[in-house]
């Protein structure tokens, strides 16, 4: 007996339990039913929007009122607007205070040019474990290098537009410690090591 054979008397077991469950019984009330209510939302009055169920001249007259009503809206916000004042002036000693003056400026400058030399000599110290065979954690740790080299072309683009943003300097001094923990990750990595 092949599989074919075996679906076959299935599908013919099924099919002869279903008929075994075919009933039926009278209905005579459900066609006439049907018709009644049929012929019934026939005759029902369709329900109309508000505005169509008036008469022409008291749509026009509800449709103006509206018209009048928006313009009025709208011509007292705008004359709002116009007319309230700006709000209190900016304070300039707090906008001094959040930018960096270009003393500042200056210091973090030669910090950030140190502190670029020192990752830049553990590069050079960490450049002969990156050319190690393809360990696991080396190309990680070579992948994770890669993204940060290219955040940092980002965030320098940033402030090479708005040197005064310190913030974005912020944000550079925490990408280069990161630059700096994975060159001390790969110093740190011994192939010998489980």
């Amino acid at each position: 007996m092949t599989s074919d054979d075996s679906d076959r008397d299935l599908d013919d077991e099924l099919s002869a339990a279903a008929r075994s469950l075919h009933r039926e019984w009278d209905s005579p009330r459900l066609w006439p039913d049907i018709a009644a209510q049929m012929r019934a939302a026939d005759t029902a009055v369709p329900a109309r929007p508000l505005l169509w169920g008036l008469t022409s001249t008291k749509r026009w007259q509800a449709v103006a009122a509206a018209a009048v009503l928006v313009l009025a809206i709208s011509s007292a916000w705008l004359a709002w607007r116009v007319l309230s004042p700006a709000g209190p002036a900016p304070d300039i000693a707090a906008i001094q205070e959040r930018l960096l003056n270009e003393d500042a400026l200056a210091a973090i400058e030669r910090s950030e040019t140190q502190y670029v030399q020192a990752i830049d000599e553990l590069t050079r110290l960490a450049a002969p474990r990156l050319e190690m065979p393809n360990a696991p954690l080396l190309v990680n740790l070579r992948e994770r290098l890669a993204a940060i080299d290219m955040a940092i072309a980002e965030c320098r683009a940033e402030i090479a537009r708005n040197r005064f943003n310190a913030h974005l300097r912020r944000q550079l001094l925490w990408i280069y410690q990161e630059k700096r923990r994975t060159l001390e990750q790969i110093q740190e990595y011994d192939p010998h090591a489980l």
